[in-house]
């Protein structure tokens, strides 16, 4: 299966688990709904009613159609996460770049937000009183602009918004892998208590913030509605008190902020429950003629570089493969393929492992000298005489190649042809007339007027660490892999009955080690770097984790397989030091 294939077998298989999560998003919508009845019309005295009310109310015609909008924008909403997803993730070097890029799917996805938390709240305020109901109602005889239901409109809008910004504006959707299985069930019923628990907390400050700018700017709006509408004001929400001593109002608004972010927040999870679970991956490909042509290898999962998410998949499972001992599928990592008996299994496994690993090693290396702290890091070894003696020593040759051209007497040995390009014919250099004089201060003069425009070096200039913090951002792959490459390498002592892992023990370790020694040069600055240092640290650990692994289980033979030298020494103390 060649990778196009492969990454369209994926993509088919995630987009079925996106749908269930659409379909999850959906039902959670009536049971959040549920809550929020049972919350508003809370009834002590008659609990039966209480109930059985909320419940009759729920499943009426009524709720039915008016939650018809709101499914909509949710299945918009799903749409959108599932396109982020399952979308390829490029590094924009700048921030004009990067507004190309993710600008129309972030403001798409922004309309997602503000779209949920309006319809949540225009059709949450339907079953309130009858002054939190509608826009306009009577007062005293004539159509007034209602300023409850402004407030809880603008409050559900407020409350898409801040999930948006604090969420997704800036960060990329991911998937967190659990440490402990649990069933579907299990993780529902977790997810959700601690979802509803988490959002009361968590509501109060946007409530806190969005009722102070109601205050501020809300008789503003009002009047400009019922100047549309062309309706007299409400003047129940002015001034300061009139906001403040609203009890009820401002218990339906929080309660209103706590639904809505508990909801954004589980449809996020739920995406993420769905596409962490494992891919139904295979070692070795069947060769029948019965055999599903959609099978897809664990080593054609970890080439999808276009889809992030697939390549996480399949790190994943080969990192959880290895780690289960006397597994049959771990056996045919190690076995002969027929015909021809041949390591084919391993052999693809380790080429792409190692390419994979190869690869990030030198991209993080060539962005780490972008890096001015580290430029400065490298340059401190070079001493200071070392300078002045080749000053000198440049002085002293151009005098004498002056001195042999005066007099005719020609070097016995001939020069090197970088200094017959770079020299003029007579050897000596001469200063730059006037106009390259000229021309070179209006470059460096026009340079410095541009970087003095406002805007122009924020969107246009790439940060310093910006590609050290995007592959550090998305190097949960190679958290994996390198966990993984250990695990079998020790595996093999006891499971390699033909020694196909050994060849390659050099490479892997080799690999690793060179991983490690580019994130000891990048831990001195990481603080300075705006990447998470969680995903730094997660990443150091596993390298050096996996390391020490290999390190220890060959400790007896590391001489034979690394030859004499820096790297060796360093290698053996680190079991030493361990």
């Amino acid at each position: 299966m060649s990778a196009s294939s492969s990454s369209n077998a994926c993509k088919l298989l995630l987009l079925g688990r996106c749908l269930r999560a659409v379909l999850l998003s959906v039902a959670i919508q009536f049971l959040l709904l549920t809550v929020f009845l049972l919350s508003v019309n809370f009834q002590l005295l008659h609990p039966l009613s209480w109930v059985t009310g909320t419940l009759r109310l729920v499943a009426s015609l009524y709720t039915w159609f008016a939650s018809i909008p709101l499914v909509a924008s949710v299945v918009l909403y799903g749409v959108s996460l599932c396109q982020q997803h399952l979308s390829e993730r490029p590094y924009c070097p700048t921030r004009y770049r990067w507004l190309l890029h993710y600008g129309p799917r972030k403001l798409l996805f922004l309309g997602a937000h503000l779209l949920v938390g309006f319809l949540t709240a225009w059709l949450y305020t339907g079953y309130l009183h009858t002054d939190y109901q509608y826009l306009r109602y009577k007062c005293y005889g004539q159509n007034c602009i209602s300023a409850y239901h402004v407030y809880l409109l603008g409050m559900g809008v407020a409350a898409g918004c801040y999930y948006f910004v604090s969420v997704h504006m800036r960060q990329e959707v991911s998937i967190e892998f659990p440490i402990v299985e649990q069933s579907r069930r299990e993780k529902l019923r977790e997810l959700l208590y601690a979802s509803l628990a988490r959002s009361l907390v968590r509501s109060l400050l946007p409530t806190i913030f969005y009722t102070a700018a109601f205050w501020l700017f809300g008789p503003l709006l009002c009047h400009k509605l019922s100047h549309i509408l062309s309706v007299d004001f409400d003047e129940r929400l002015e001034g300061f008190l009139g906001v403040a001593t609203n009890v009820r109002l401002l218990f339906y608004g929080y309660l209103l902020t706590a639904q809505i972010l508990s909801n954004m927040h589980l449809m996020r999870c739920f995406y993420g429950m769905l596409l962490s679970e494992d891919l139904p991956l295979v070692i070795t490909k069947q060769r029948a003629a019965f055999a599903h042509e959609q099978e897809v290898t664990m080593v054609a999962g970890l080439g999808v570089f276009n889809v992030f998410v697939v390549q996480c998949l399949a790190a994943h499972y080969f990192y959880k493969l290895a780690l289960r001992k006397d597994s049959p599928q771990r056996a045919e990592i190690f076995q002969l393929t027929e015909p021809g008996n041949r390591p084919a299994n391993w052999r693809s496994l380790c080429d792409q492992c190692l390419s994979i690993l190869g690869s990030f090693t030198e991209e993080l290396t060539e962005s780490m000298q972008k890096i001015s702290v580290l430029k400065g890091a490298q340059s401190l070894p070079m001493p200071k005489i070392s300078e002045t003696i080749s000053t000198s020593l440049m002085a002293e040759k151009m005098l004498l190649r002056q001195y042999n051209q005066m007099h005719g007497i020609r070097p016995i040995v001939s020069p090197r042809r970088e200094d017959a390009v770079d020299r003029p014919a007579d050897g000596i250099r001469h200063v730059p007339n006037w106009c390259e004089r000229v021309s070179t201060q209006l470059e460096q003069a026009l340079q410095r007027l541009v970087q003095r425009v406002p805007g122009i070096v924020y969107f246009f200039k790439e940060p310093e660490g910006a590609k050290t913090t995007f592959l550090l951002a998305n190097s949960l792959p190679v958290v994996y892999l390198t966990q993984a490459l250990s695990q079998i390498c020790v595996a093999s002592l006891k499971e390699d009955p033909y020694g196909v892992v050994q060849n390659d023990l050099p490479s892997i370790i080799k690999a690793i080690n060179k991983l490690r020694n580019e994130l000891e040069k990048l831990s001195s600055v990481s603080g300075n770097l705006k990447a998470s240092s969680s995903s730094f640290n997660v990443l150091r650990c596993a390298v050096r984790r996996s390391l020490y692994a290999i390190c220890n289980s060959f400790s007896e033979y590391l001489a034979d397989l690394l030859p004499p030298g820096e790297e060796l020494r360093q290698l053996q103390a680190l079991v030493c030091h361990e």
